[in-house]
């Protein structure tokens, strides 16, 4: 630290000064500096009062780069946070689409069985942790029918029709009797 306000008294000597300074030769009261002489070195030697104010203004500046650095890492902190916090969010929506797709009976369960299996993988991957989690825990996906019954297109019809009718009478009569009995029939299908 001294060695930069040595330097700045050095450079500053040279006659670079604020409007505000003193000038060379004149002491703050106004007095003339009667001797300012040459140092040992060959260099010219500055007033005290002068030394002491960039002194003054090397440690104010030195403080406020310290408070500027303290600033700086706060905020790489919660930039890095922030990133961890939409990366683990985007995963989230990707396994909750994802899970959609693949027909999760049990979503909340298969939500959490799919966040453990990705939280413990090297390159997190929902996909893979999804058909994993398919192919060891099938009791949580519905069947997909292979579609091999005569009649499963015009069935699926009547159902479909009869999940309408009772959804409109639900809507209809704003009763929770008939709501709760078309949310039985939909999940039954």
């Amino acid at each position: 630290m001294s060695q930069m306000v040595d330097e700045l008294v050095q450079r500053d000597a040279g006659g670079q000064m604020d409007a505000g300074d003193v000038s060379p030769g004149e002491a703050e009261d106004g007095g003339e500096v009667k001797d300012e002489g040459i140092g040992s070195g060959g260099e010219k030697q500055v007033p005290v009062s002068e030394a002491i104010r960039y002194r003054r203004r090397a440690q104010q500046a030195e403080r406020e780069l310290q408070d500027a650095r303290g600033k700086l890492a706060g905020l790489e902190a919660d930039l890095k946070e922030s990133r961890e916090l939409i990366d683990s969010l985007e995963r989230r929506q990707k396994a909750a689409a994802l899970l959609a797709e693949a027909e999760a009976v049990d979503m909340e369960a298969a939500m959490l069985l799919t966040e453990a299996a990705v939280a413990q993988m090297d390159q997190p991957d929902v996909a893979a942790a999804v058909g994993e989690l398919r192919r060891r825990r099938p009791y949580l996906f519905r069947r997909r029918g292979n579609g091999a019954g005569a009649m499963s297109a015009r069935v699926g019809d009547t159902q479909d029709e009869a999940l309408d009718s009772l959804a409109a009478e639900a809507s209809a009569s704003g009763d929770r009797r008939d709501l709760l009995r078309y949310l039985r029939t939909k999940r039954g299908a």
